[in-house]
This record gives C-alpha cells, structure tokens and sequence, in this order.
C-alpha cells in the first residue's frame, strides 16, 4: 500500500517537496506555501470529469479521469524527478487526499519515487490552518501605528521592516489598501485561504520576538478578516499615533495613487469607489468630487475625501491622545522611524 502522511506530520517534515495536482484554479485559490502545482487536470478538464460523475456515474468518471491523466503522467514523473532533491520528501495532495492524489502517488512510487500521500488533501490542512489560528498564541507585544489616512503609517511599516525591525504588512497580505479604492490596481485581493496560511506563517516565524509591528486596521481587510488571536492582541498592544500636516497627507496620497488616476482603464472603478461615498457625503459634495475628478482636480478631490470622509470616520483628530503610548510626526518618515525605533529599544530584540 503507498504511503500516506498526516497534515501534521507533513509540515513537520524538514523542507518537504509539497506537490499539488489539483487544477490551476483550485491552486490559486489556496495552496500550502511553497507547494509546487503540477495540475493532473486543467479546469476545463476537471470540469468535464466532474460534470460526468454528476450526471453519468463514479465509474465513467474515472475512465475518462484516466483517458484525461495518462498522457501527462510521463512529464508529472519527470518534473517531480526534477523538483526532487537527495533526502528531500515528496508529499502530493489533492482537494480531498482521493484519487488524484493518489494516482500520482501510485505512479511515482512506480517509478521509483517515494513520496507520500497527504491525508484528507487540502482540504485538511485548510482546516489545520483555520484550528492553529484559533487557538494561536501571540506571544510578542504588538506595537500597533494608528493614524489618519495618509500620515505614512505603511511607509513606516516599510521602514521598520528594512531596519530588520519585525513587521507583520497585513495590507500587503491581504493585497488590500483597507480603503474605499484598496483594491484598484492591485489586481485579484487574496482568498482567506492564501491571507490565513501567509498570516500563521508569519505569526510563526515571529512568535519568539519581543515585539511585532502592525498597522493599526478593523477586524475586516478587503474581503478578508483577522483572527481572534491577533485582533485581540492588537487591541491590548501598545498604540503608536502617527500624525502629518494636511497637505503632506494629499502629497502622499496623490504620490501613491498617481498610477492609478493616470490609468484611464482605473476611471470606472474610481467613479463607483466615489459613488459608494453617496449616503456618507451627500449627494451635493459626491457630485462636486466627481466633477472635480473628470476635470482632473485630483488634488482638491484628495482633501476633500481626507477631511470629509477618512478623518471623520477613523476620528483620530478627535481621540483622546491619553489613549496611546507615544506620539509621532510623521511629516519626516525617515526622522518619524527613528523616534519609533529608539522607542521600541525599552522592549529588547
């Protein structure tokens, strides 16, 4: 009988060769990081042999899985050969750890390559993910940046992160500004499957600092939410109040979003980004931005969403400053990374 490995032994595992052969779909929308997707079927495919074993019977479907698989099986041999190094397991999983999975496995060991087949598929080690986040730990303190929009909060985080200082981007994990227009331009937003696996494995690979760096963000990023484990440790963590002048926030904002405002294939989604803003800003001012951004005023359009919109929802400018640990202009980032830095010495590296 092949072999077959548990999630938990597989991730145990020194450096393992992590083969996934489900379709490229499926592997984009979540995947054991640093697996290698060599798909024994392509989506269309795997659309036709789940279509027959809906609507014709098991048996059908797997003749046709297998008239589909057997031509490539000679190059999925040759490339997990390549893939292989000396020592190096080979664990091959498919959705559930069925028949795809194990026909790969079954051939390999054919021709003479151990691996392993991952019980229960993807599909368990999601729900290993998902168990390992609820009862996760967070040991450091967190160091939360708080602040307006546009006061440099990611730039700092950039900063940090180029200090060796440890920085966990959450935006960037979930491809997601956290805004209004968070998604333009940045493509398809990370599934929670790829942001839960990209968070657990930071929170790992940090878990033994002092201290770990965020941006201060709500419960929801985009399509995407923190769990329990790090919201709450967020919301007990230490608060660094990052501020800047008005116009160096436009300056920033525009600087950041240039690209997309001079994109004219980005205007739609800028219009309905400013149109989701109606039953906040009024229908008088919603009209104005809009005008202001056909005419190009995006300057004026900037400030407007700054003052009338970002400050009053987040409503930094009128918190209680007692609230937070330290306070920092940010109108010099560089100057800005320094005080953090010296700031976070008292809690040792």
């Amino acid at each position: 009988m092949h072999s077959i490995i548990s999630v938990e032994e597989a991730v145990a595992i020194d450096s393992p060769v992590f083969i996934d052969v489900r379709s490229p779909a499926e592997y984009e929308t979540g995947h054991i990081p640093g697996a290698v997707n060599i798909p024994l079927f392509s989506d269309d495919e795997r659309v036709q042999v789940g279509t027959t074993y809906r609507q014709v019977g098991v048996e059908e479907a797997k003749l046709q899985g297998l008239v589909l698989a057997s031509a490539k099986l000679p190059d999925i041999v040759g490339r997990v050969q390549q893939l292989r190094e000396s020592g190096r397991k080979v664990v091959v999983y498919c959705w559930r750890g069925g028949m795809r999975s194990k026909a790969v496995v079954t051939v390999l060991e054919l021709m003479g390559i151990l691996s392993s087949q991952l019980s229960g598929g993807y599909k368990a080690y999601r729900q290993f993910v998902l168990n390992r986040l609820r009862t996760f730990e967070v040991k450091p303190i967190i160091i939360v940046l708080c602040g307006s929009t546009g006061t440099g909060k990611t730039l700092i985080l950039n900063q940090l992160a180029n200090a060796n200082i440890p920085v966990i981007n959450l935006e960037q994990l979930a491809n997601h500004r956290g805004s209004v227009f968070g998604q333009i331009g940045l493509g398809r937003p990370a599934t929670a499957q790829i942001f839960d696996t990209n968070l657990l494995l930071a929170l790992d690979q940090l878990n033994t600092q002092p201290y770990i760096v965020v941006e201060c963000e709500s419960k929801r990023i985009g399509n995407v939410y923190l769990p329990d484990c790090l919201f709450d440790a967020m919301r007990r963590g230490k608060k660094i109040l990052v501020s800047a002048d008005i116009e160096v926030r436009v300056d920033r904002l525009i600087k950041e979003y240039i690209h997309l405002y001079k994109d004219k294939d980005n205007d739609e989604a800028i219009v309905a980004g400013l149109e989701s803003l109606r039953r906040r800003l009024g229908n008088k001012k919603t009209e104005y931005l809009l005008a202001d951004f056909r005419a190009g005023k995006v300057r004026d359009v900037v400030k407007v969403l700054l003052v009338d919109y970002y400050d009053l929802m987040y409503g930094y400018g009128q918190s209680d400053t007692a609230i937070y640990d330290v306070e920092v202009n940010a109108d010099d980032i560089e100057q800005a990374t320094e005080v953090i830095i010296q700031y976070l010495q008292q809690f040792g590296r």
